[in-house]
């Protein structure tokens, strides 16, 4: 159990009630993509509290497919936690409220992962809080009833909020959201072991990975609509863009990040494809600003061709995977 995810409540120190916290440099504000997505940021800022390394985990990537109306809200795979990190992530019943149960865990030092509104999340200032409900994901350390405080995980920061938003967060009669808690379940792999096991990983998700190019059905999916669809509020761009170009961009600049690792640790050559798996990440954010501003002037015509470019990156991240994959057998680094 780590001491790292226990630590004491302290009084808040700004208005946004920032956790003093060095975020990983998979965060780093220079990312083409900063921030991915609630779920998978939340998991590196874990692994990183607990002084592991997130890259390990993020062969999963390879298997974002589109899925007719978004990208895949790509996620890390329990059984692939387990078996790097040695963490097993289980439901949470809740079966009394939220807020009981979560102290109990935060007691044993446990974090509990759960959908909570960003409406009562300062660290959302200036987008979602006090504005508007959204849903995200957070992971509780520790709180505090007595002083109405909690102390938590979102995005790529480690934040407290008290008083009424933590009463909106917890508040009593509402719908009960869905909950899970992670736990250790063994020592995980010592760092030497780590990118073999990260190696066999990739090979298994790669077996899994789309049968055709998702960038291709994005672009089909897109020359199907009418003007009508760019000529919404902007809300709804922000909401698509989200669901899309972000989750794309976002998905292959951590694939990139990851083989870049594997490649660093003499696990393979990888080098090749995790430039292409970046430039793919740079061409969805290229993209998005594209799409914004056929939104802006609610014309949709001529917006899908300019995914060829990112429909022939996709397929040279797997063309160089895969050279870059042979080559390791025929190396002996079959893992």
């Amino acid at each position: 159990m780590s001491a790292a995810l226990a630590l004491p409540l302290e009084a808040p120190r700004t208005e946004t009630s920032a956790v003093p916290h060095t975020p990983h440099r998979l965060h780093a504000p220079d990312r083409i993509w900063p921030e991915t997505n609630c779920y998978v940021d939340l998991w590196i800022e874990l692994l990183h509290l607990r002084g592991l390394e997130p890259e390990a985990m993020l062969g999963f990537t390879l298997r974002q497919d589109f899925e007719g109306d978004q990208f895949t809200f790509f996620k890390p795979k329990a059984a692939d936690l387990e078996a790097l990190y040695g963490l097993e992530v289980l439901e949470l019943a809740l079966y009394e409220d939220l807020e009981s149960h979560s102290l109990i865990q935060a007691a044993r030092g446990l974090p509990v992962l759960v959908e909570v509104n960003a409406y009562f999340l300062p660290d959302t200032a200036g987008t979602t809080y006090r504005r508007e409900a959204s849903k995200t994901t957070i992971a509780i350390l520790a709180l505090d009833p007595a002083r109405r405080r909690l102390d938590y995980v979102h995005n790529a920061g480690r934040f407290q909020l008290e008083g009424a938003d933590y009463d909106g967060l917890f508040a009593k009669g509402e719908l009960l959201p869905y909950a899970e808690f992670v736990k250790p379940c063994g020592p995980g792999l010592a760092g030497s072991e780590r990118p073999a096991a990260a190696l066999a990983l990739l090979r298994r998700h790669r077996a899994q990975a789309p049968g055709s190019n998702p960038v291709t059905a994005f672009r089909a999916a897109l020359a199907a609509k009418e003007d009508a669809f760019v000529q919404r509020p902007l809300s709804a761009f922000h909401s698509y863009a989200f669901n899309t170009t972000r989750q794309l961009g976002a998905n292959f600049e951590l694939l990139g990040s990851h083989l870049a690792w594997l490649d660093a640790e003499g696990a393979g050559a990888f080098g090749e494809a995790a430039e292409a798996a970046t430039r793919l990440s740079q061409e969805a954010k290229a993209f998005q600003f594209q799409l914004a501003r056929a939104f802006a002037r609610g014309k949709l015509a001529g917006l899908p061709e300019r995914l060829s470019a990112a429909e022939a990156t996709y397929a040279a991240v797997f063309d160089a995977l895969d050279r870059a994959l042979a080559a390791g057998v025929k190396g002996g680094l079959s893992a």
